[in-house]
């Protein structure tokens, strides 16, 4: 059996008024990372907006691809 985690709309790079939320994104990747590991999912999908702006900053796809090195 394979196991899908679905996932939508990260929309990384957000901001909360004037609060950036990269450090709260950052405990999410944390939790996300320890979740697959532990439940063993298979396959992680996401679908929606995955950062907030068309042009994201350097460290939101930074952040984005790190998530996704920690698993090669």
């Amino acid at each position: 059996m394979i196991k899908i985690l679905h996932t939508a709309d990260w929309h990384l790079g957000k901001m909360l008024y004037k609060y950036a939320l990269n450090e709260d994104i950052i405990l999410f990747f944390d939790w996300l990372e320890a979740y697959i590991i532990t439940e063993k999912i298979d396959v992680l999908l996401v679908s929606g907006d995955i950062f907030d702006l068309a042009n994201p900053a350097s460290r939101d796809i930074k952040l984005y691809y790190n998530f996704y090195i920690g698993f090669l």
